[in-house]
């Protein structure tokens, strides 16, 4: 038999075949808690009759996270919210799978949480391209975009087969310099169309060297080089973080030492600074000193790329004996109600409230859609967030930069975009 990758590996046992290459299309289940947004479009449930009563394939492997909006957002959110629950009800998804206020969060961070996306299996969510922030734990994450109600019911769906492309990142970073500084360096030289349609495998001893919050950050962002997921093979580390949150069974796959790949790539990061993604443009990504200056009103920290504890730590050391600039508003959001809680256990709260920083609940804050703290015409924001277009966190007459928790809370104390490494 030939050589085959992770991915092929992960899609076969998926599929329950043998083998599989790229190109086939094949019927796959998850082994996994499926898991729907509670307050986005619920393009899931939309495709259901709303006159009979839903008819999921296990009620117990679908869990439901309250997370684009918090607590905040207009009417129809809260609308959007109880037909939700009324489904699940009707659906049988019992109550502890269903993550409203008090127990929400960012999708993907409390799924990263709950090691819902298991190594060496197919993770599904409903409608969510950040879903490939889950691959960090080993497995194949992908939204099921439309569709989402055939699989709801019947419990599988079909794929392709991917290509995948093999991204190594050797040597070590300087100090000040973050996986998401390195994520946005690698988008910016390989562009939007850089992977695509394919699978990025993240491997590398820079890889090996990130703790499990600066994995996550490493693929949440996908997308923006056309990738349809991306992760990294599970080791050690993985393997124990993710007992460490669940009694579910798993059985890691790697890919065969001569493998092949659509395309192999190497990037040695010890050189790169801090990076900085202007607007509008996702994929246009400089040193953060050909910004430095820029003045700004907003800053937020926070969503499925940097809204982890490890981030919040990191904004708090650089905030720490500090004061936002009286010109600014600083917004940092905790990914989930065990990230805010765990930053109240050690001290972080009180280091964000003496530093003057806004602390809406748990969500993914700004970044989806402005839905609190939106920035108004003219608003100048640097944001840890996803995207940076135009009317992305309110006014389309707004700009938003793009930037790690350690910029942020840098440009936040100085009034203007700032190397954070002057803070650390």
């Amino acid at each position: 038999m030939a050589a085959k990758n992770i991915v092929q590996k992960i899609l076969a046992r998926a599929a329950g075949k043998e083998a599989v290459k790229t190109g086939d299309f094949v019927y796959v289940r998850s082994n996994c808690i499926t898991t729907m947004g509670g307050d986005a479009e619920n393009r899931g449930i939309a495709e259901f009759d709303p006159k009979a009563k839903p008819a999921v394939f296990d009620p117990k492997k679908i869990a439901i996270i309250v997370g684009h909006a918090g607590a905040g957002g207009p009417a129809q959110i809260g609308t959007r919210r109880a037909r939700l629950r009324k489904w699940a009800e009707e659906a049988g998804i019992p109550h502890d799978n269903f993550f409203d206020l008090g127990a929400q969060g960012v999708e993907h961070v409390v799924a990263g949480e709950k090691a819902w996306a298991l190594p060496g299996e197919v993770y599904l969510s409903v409608v969510d391209g950040h879903t490939t922030a889950l691959g960090a734990l080993g497995g194949v994450a992908v939204a099921l975009s439309y569709g989402s109600a055939e699989y709801l019911t019947k419990g599988y769906t079909w794929i392709e087969v991917p290509p995948v492309a093999r991204i190594t990142l050797t040597g070590r970073t300087k100090a000040g310099v973050f996986s998401r500084d390195v994520y946005e360096y690698v988008l910016g030289q390989i562009g939007p169309s850089g992977t695509p349609g394919q699978v990025i495998l993240w491997d590398g001893d820079y890889v090996s060297s990130l703790d499990m919050d600066a994995r996550f950050t490493l693929c949440a962002n996908a997308l923006f080089s056309s990738a349809w997921t991306n992760l990294i093979a599970p080791d050690a580390l993985t393997i124990e973080y993710v007992r460490g949150r669940t009694t579910s069974k798993f059985s890691p796959l790697y890919s065969d030492a001569d493998a092949e790949y659509a395309q192999q790539l190497t990037f040695d990061v010890a050189g790169i600074d801090p990076q900085i993604v202007p607007p509008p443009q996702r994929h246009c990504v400089f040193d953060i000193s050909r910004y430095a200056g820029t003045r700004i009103s907003k800053a937020h920290i926070g969503t499925c790329a940097n809204g982890r504890y490890e981030d919040l730590k990191l904004a708090a050391a650089v905030l720490r004996g500090h004061k936002v600039h009286p010109d600014v508003v600083l917004n940092i959001t905790a990914g989930s109600t065990s990230v805010y809680r765990r930053c109240l256990d050690e001290g972080l709260i009180a280091t964000f409230m003496d530093a003057g920083a806004f602390l809406p609940p748990a969500s993914c804050g700004m970044c989806a859609g402005g839905q609190n703290t939106p920035l108004g015409d003219g608003d100048v924001c640097l944001s840890s967030g996803t995207c940076n277009y135009p009317g992305r966190m309110g006014s389309s007459k707004a700009d938003i930069y793009l930037a790690s928790p350690a910029s942020v809370a840098a440009s936040a104390v100085a009034g203007v975009i700032t190397d954070p490494r002057q803070f650390l």
